[in-house]
């Protein structure tokens, strides 16, 4: 039986968007299903977790700041989520860092952000209380304080698309969502084995460091060399908790890889404004998830036991774990 791939690329969260599925040719139909209720679903986490959207469950959340708030269930437990990603990194993944982040000028989506300069930040920046009641979807954060799910929003909606798409089709053998470069997989592609993930360098364009092989799970890639902006271009999104400004800091890139594509992209955030011997004692109390931490200067370093693909076999399906990257099928 011959199996192919099919796939579906849009535009979401602010991103380059694809999901694919493992089907036989008999299982058109369901493989067509799978991927609209895969991009319902992305949808869905963005009418909820989006900053950028006025009328997001998140957004009506930072409005009421200080008021506790029903929204979508996604919005309840991508913060749980959240919330629990800033007590295991020691706070430096820290989902209430909003305001240093819009203090340094991204204030708007990506793609608008200009030459404004960054402006000193006073008062509080992180570490802001923020209260959940995920069984009533009720949510509550500080006042004078406010929530960004960016990177692990996509994280969250990655994986909620992976079983999305099982949902609709339980016997589903392979699938796969990318947004952005959060990855999220199950089973396996269609020539068998595992999917296998470039991991791009930072320091060259279009060069690949490694190729990831993984059967489950997610990766996610941060870094500070993409997603710059400011006068010169010489600010980037990634902000210390610690001081409420750009990290100075940290590695050009690291790559996570973990069992679930939220954890992938928790960590990735955490580990980008660490020191290498910082990031090893972060994952060591974290031996399932494992890294490719790439200084700014020297020669990248592992973390853990990466599943690292020591051949590339002809026909494989490789996927570009780059934040601006696309959808790469080989």
């Amino acid at each position: 039986m011959t199996l192919t791939l099919e796939r579906s690329s849009f535009d979401a969260m602010g991103t380059n968007c694809a999901v694919a599925v493992v089907a036989a040719p008999d299982d058109r139909l369901l493989a067509r299903q799978a991927l609209a209720a895969a991009q319902r679903e992305v949808a869905s986490c963005e009418r909820a977790l989006s900053r950028f959207e006025d009328d997001s469950d998140l957004a009506r959340l930072n409005r009421a700041a200080g008021t506790w708030i029903r929204g979508d269930q996604r919005l309840a437990d991508a913060l749980v989520i959240a919330l629990r990603a800033r007590v295991e990194t020691g706070g430096r993944f820290d989902p209430t860092i909003l305001p240093a982040l819009e203090a340094a000028g991204y204030d708007r989506s990506f793609e608008q952000l200009g030459e404004r300069a960054a402006v000193p930040l006073a008062g509080r920046f992180a570490g802001a209380r923020v209260d959940v009641d995920p069984d009533t979807a009720m949510a509550r954060v500080e006042r004078g304080a406010a929530v960004d799910l960016g990177g692990i929003g996509k994280g969250f909606a990655a994986t909620r698309a992976l079983q999305a798409m099982q949902d609709v089709w339980p016997a589903l053998g392979g699938g796969l969502v990318d947004l952005g470069g959060d990855v999220a997989v199950s089973g396996a592609p269609p020539e068998g084995g595992p999917w296998r993930v470039e991991v791009a360098d930072p320091r060259e364009a279009g060069g690949v460091l490694l190729t990831l092989e993984l059967r489950r799970g997610g990766v996610a890639t941060s870094g500070r060399n993409t997603r710059r902006f400011g006068p010169g271009r010489r600010l980037h999104h990634l902000i210390d908790p610690a001081t409420g400004r750009p990290a100075e800091e940290g590695p050009l890139s690291v790559t996570v890889v973990a069992p679930s594509a939220v954890d992938a992209e928790a960590y990735a955030t955490a580990l980008a404004i660490a020191a290498p011997d910082e990031a090893r004692a972060q994952l060591s109390a974290r031996p399932e998830l494992a890294a490719l931490y790439v200084p700014q200067s020297g020669e990248p370093v592992p973390i853990g036991a990466l599943p690292v693909a020591h051949e590339r076999p002809l026909g494989r399906i490789v996927i570009a774990t780059q934040k601006t990257g696309r959808f790469q099928w080989n």
